[in-house]
């Protein structure tokens, strides 16, 4: 198995979660992503307005599936992911203990 080609397809994501109001929403929302083809794993967290999303499933059909919900989403960029407290590193640590 090549291990770099698998790391490649198993990419973290960090979407920013608009129109959740209350701790319920953050469920809802991790079960919507997890239903997406190539989707590993997901995480939300309804404090910091984020999804962090592991697969191969491309940012279009992520937030696709969120705005289905009735929610809101969009990538986020280095200075949103900086500001939820999220560093690449806690990224990395809530994917691996998910797997």
């Amino acid at each position: 198995m090549n291990i770099h080609a698998e790391n490649q397809t198993l990419r973290p994501t960090m979407l920013v979660i608009t129109g959740m109001t209350c701790g319920s929403c953050a469920p809802a929302v991790q079960r919507v992503l997890s239903r997406v083809s190539g989707v590993k794993s997901t995480i939300v967290d309804f404090e910091l307005r984020i999804a962090i999303v592991t697969g191969s499933a491309a940012p279009p059909k992520l937030i696709a599936a969120v705005e289905a919900a009735g929610y809101g989403a969009s990538v986020a960029d280095a200075i949103e992911a900086v500001e939820s407290g999220a560093s690449v590193e806690d990224q990395s640590a809530i994917v691996r203990r998910e797997q």
